[in-house]
């Protein structure tokens, strides 16, 4: 084979997440698995393997949690926040200063006239999407930026799941078996909020890049060259 099977995506949001979730049970189920001084390599595999499949089980149920229930009913998506200059509910403002952050008004007076001397009178998320389909059609370089924030957000997005997922499991764990020190629940919880803070960040810039871009694309009929940025 002259390539691994595995991307660097694959590596860090789906084995990284896995392997969280996979050493969580071996704690608390006390398999000691992972204590071993020596581990054979079929083992060795088997456990890759296993925290593979994991990480997408979390992938899977981190982007239905995260994305459709945090996100997509109570914070709101950035790309509606960013175009929309109405004030969000206090108490979030405060606890998400940086997500409930705008675009200046000059930076949303061009998105909105870009989109329509295009022929789009869509807001919100629909003019996101028809932002992202003109600018990726125009600019690899613009597509492959947007792809590194995808996987910083998709990977800060399951490493917190998996992390707030086993702190979970640890406290659950610790009312059936008091040996189970709750010390490890509070380290995976902190670690689990401090990423879901860093997944609002690169999930925000994800919006924030392709709109600014967005807004800088030549107009149609214009005999500027169109290429979106890099």
């Amino acid at each position: 084979m002259d390539k691994l099977p595995f991307s660097v995506y694959d590596f860090f949001a789906y084995l990284s997440s896995g392997a969280v979730i996979v050493a969580a049970g071996d704690y608390v189920f006390r398999f000691g698995l992972l204590t071993q001084r020596d581990i054979a390599p079929v083992l060795a595999v088997e456990l890759v393997v296993v925290a593979y499949v994991f990480g997408h089980v979390v992938a899977h149920f981190s982007s239905w949690f995260f994305e459709q229930v945090a996100v997509g009913r109570f914070l709101g998506r950035p790309a509606s926040i960013l175009l929309d200059a109405t004030p969000q509910q206090r108490l979030l403002r405060w606890i998400f200063p940086n997500y409930f952050r705008t675009l200046p008004a000059s930076t949303r007076e061009r998105v909105n006239v870009q989109a329509r001397n295009r022929g789009c009178a869509s807001s919100g998320e629909a003019l996101f999407l028809h932002a992202y389909a003109t600018l990726t059609g125009c600019s690899e370089k613009a597509q492959a930026r947007l792809d590194d924030f995808r996987n910083q957000y998709g990977f800060a997005r399951n490493m917190s799941f998996a992390f707030l997922i086993s702190a979970v499991a640890i406290v659950v764990g610790h009312r059936v078996n008091p040996a189970l020190e709750t010390r490890w629940a509070a380290c995976a919880g902190v670690v689990g909020v401090a990423l879901f803070y860093r997944y609002l960040k690169f999930f925000r810039q994800y919006s924030y890049n392709l709109l600014l871009r967005y807004a800088e694309l030549a107009q149609p009929g214009s005999t500027n060259s169109p290429q979106g940025g890099a």
